[in-house]
Formats: C-alpha cells, sequence, structure tokens
C-alpha cells in the first residue's frame, strides 16, 4: 500500500514536470518587462525596463517616478513597487530588500546600469 502511493506520488511529479509545471520563465526583452508590469498594477504606465542578464526579473521605470520589480516567482511573474526599498550594488548586481516579510531578496544582475537603477529608488 506505502509502495503505491509513493508511486502514484513520484509518477505525478515527474509527470508536472514533463509538462513544464516547475520552470522558471524567463524574460525576453525589455518590451515584455514592461507589458508584465504595466498589467499587473492599475494606473502604472512603463517607460523605460532593464532586464537582467539571466532574464529572471526586470526593474521598470513608470512615468510617474515609480519603479517596479517584475520578478521570477516559482512558475509565474510577481510585480511591486520598489521605491524605498533597501539596495545594494555589488559587482554589477542590484540586491533589493522589501519590507515585505514573505518576499524574498531580489537580486538584479544589471551590470553598469545597476548603480543608476539604485539611485532612483
Amino acid at each position: 500500500m506505502v509502495w503505491t502511493s509513493l508511486f502514484g506520488i513520484i509518477t505525478l511529479v515527474l509527470l508536472a514536470r514533463a509538462l513544464g509545471f516547475a520552470r522558471t520563465p524567463r524574460l525576453a526583452d525589455a518590451a515584455e518587462a514592461r507589458r508584465i508590469a504595466s498589467d499587473a498594477l492599475p494606473g502604472f504606465r512603463a517607460a523605460e525596463a532593464a532586464v537582467s542578464r539571466d532574464g529572471g526579473g526586470a526593474l521598470v521605470s513608470g512615468h510617474d517616478g515609480r519603479v517596479a520589480l517584475v520578478r521570477a516567482f516559482g512558475d509565474r511573474w510577481v510585480v511591486r513597487i520598489v521605491n524605498g526599498a533597501e539596495a545594494e550594488v555589488a559587482a554589477g548586481r542590484l540586491r533589493l530588500v522589501l519590507p515585505e516579510p514573505m518576499f524574498p531578496p531580489a537580486d538584479i544582475e544589471l551590470g553598469a546600469a545597476a548603480p543608476a537603477w539604485a539611485r532612483r529608488l
């Protein structure tokens, strides 16, 4: 009985992976990041975007001065306004710590643009 249940669970996990449910999404370009931010935040009009080198996240500035973080979280995208977030730059990587307890810090690799984006926050 235990082996049957274990076999069933393993089969479901492997099937979910084969169908792509465990894949982390990747951003194709800045236009996709701007679209995701605009769709997720009512009234947000995206202006400029910087996509992380690995495609796992982006920062999107709005025409109103707000900056949105678009980040892969599991198999979907989450978007948060990050103005006022704790920002640290090291070796082209921008680390953002939001005052949201269940939201882990975000590391966005922006290269030489990282300090400029940190100043916007």
